[in-house]
């Protein structure tokens, strides 16, 4: 049997059980959703177990559980597999003495993060000035230009004329393992405020709106993470095909305007959240650990930026899906930019580079420089992968256990009152 074959199976065994608990006909789920036959990607058809279990609104539930339990936790196990791909033939070796390794600020921070003032309205959202981080530091070493600025193991300096940073160890003691094992253990991988703040912000693009950032460059941010979507996918060819690029081209122009489409299947709508209305929904979640409220805090976020369209009124279950459809998949993307292409690691591989090869090789050209470290992304990304399979496939286990029991409560209370009934026949 195959595994189109097996996925099937689920849904029809899902549905026959769904059908026993309501006393109706089973219906025929089998052909209703397109991830059955698509053999890579595994979280859409959780997705649609996850719907055929327990409806829609688990949809939202794992949303709620993926900004909360699953970020909460996941820190560990996130150091754990950075430490794993960043151990090399050479990690054994005594830290080089003297080391300073020069990279540009814009192959450091792909995404223009260190363009926006932290005390700005969209840059209080990106900006977590509350805890020492890589990024606050790099930030105030550009401030502090020509001054050192020590973060972690870590100095940095800035050069306003070159417009570069310089990174070296604090201390030169120790091998060129234990300092980036240390760096690891001692940094933050994922800033929850700053992490809700940059998926949001994909969905909606009300602080992108506010940075400045021209056309050209969203389109360059758009092409990292469409390449980083393709490795997900297991597409390591690092090419973009026309038709993607001009979808990336109006998604592009869409984040410069504050306003967003999306095709739902029943239409296309706009969707658009204001700043202020990004700013409450932040402060609401950032903080939360209860999965159901921010859940809900979400869910409010469709009505609010869809509000008036004909479309989104008329089929308001059906948009709410594609939201947060879209919404989980860029969850999962960020949470690989987070491991692949934040600030702090790209530091990380252009000192590994040095390292290993006395050069950090650091190319102008986005793609080719990606495409240099096409092995750690395709591990890393593998990794974070089995992380988010493994927490929605848990959630889809214990919801199908909670749905089995009351099944095996009712099989069990028929067989025991045909047993009393043989029972009675033979006595009397």
């Amino acid at each position: 049997m195959g595994l189109i074959d097996d996925k099937k199976n689920v849904f029809t065994t899902i549905g026959a059980y769904t059908s026993l608990i309501q006393n109706q006909n089973k219906t025929n789920t089998t052909n209703l959703f397109p991830s059955i036959n698509n053999k890579k990607e595994i979280v859409p058809y959780l997705l649609d177990t996850l719907k055929v279990v327990v409806g829609s609104s688990a949809l939202k539930d794992l949303t709620g559980k993926l900004f909360t339990e699953f970020i909460d936790d996941v820190e560990p196990k996130l150091k754990e597999s950075l430490k794993k791909q960043f151990i090399n033939s050479n990690s054994g070796n005594a830290l080089p003495s003297n080391t300073s390794v020069s990279a540009p600020v814009k192959k450091i921070d792909l995404f223009g993060k260190f363009k926006s003032n932290p005390n700005s309205k969209g840059g209080s959202l990106l900006w977590d000035k509350s805890t020492p981080s890589f990024d606050n530091l790099a930030y105030q070493a550009i401030v502090n230009d020509g001054t050192d600025t020590d973060y972690n193991n870590l100095t940095i300096r800035y050069n306003s004329n070159s417009d570069n940073y310089t990174f070296k160890p604090k201390s030169s003691s120790g091998t060129i393992g234990q300092w980036i094992s240390d760096y690891i253990d001692n940094t933050t991988i994922i800033n929850k405020k700053e992490f809700m703040t940059n998926v949001m912000d994909s969905v909606y693009g009300s602080v992108a709106s506010t940075q400045g950032k021209t056309l050209e460059e969203l389109i360059e941010e758009l092409k990292i993470k469409k390449t980083l979507e393709q490795l997900i996918d297991d597409n390591d060819s690092f090419e973009i095909s026309q038709n993607d690029l001009d979808a990336l081209l109006q998604q592009a122009q869409a984040l410069l305007n504050g306003v967003v489409y999306y095709d739902m299947g029943c239409g296309t709508i706009g969707a658009s959240l204001s700043i202020d209305d990004m700013t409450n929904l932040i402060s609401k979640i950032s903080g939360s650990t209860d999965s159901f409220a921010v859940g809900n805090a979400v869910e409010a976020t469709v009505d609010q930026s869809t509000n008036g369209d004909t479309i989104a009124t008329e089929n308001k279950q059906t948009v709410k899906d594609g939201f947060f459809q879209r919404i989980i998949k860029v969850i999962t993307l960020a949470i690989t930019q987070a491991m692949t292409t934040s600030p702090q690691i790209r530091m990380l591989l252009i000192m590994m580079n040095f390292f290993q090869s006395g050069d950090p090789q650091v190319d102008n050209n986005s793609n080719n420089d990606l495409k240099n470290f096409k092995v750690f992304l395709k591990c890393i990304i593998s990794e974070a992968m089995k992380m988010i399979n493994e927490f929605i496939f848990n959630l889809v286990v214990s919801f199908l256990i909670a749905m089995l029991v009351p099944i095996i409560k009712k099989i069990i209370k028929e067989k025991v009152n045909q047993y009393i009934g043989i029972i009675k026949s033979l006595i009397l």
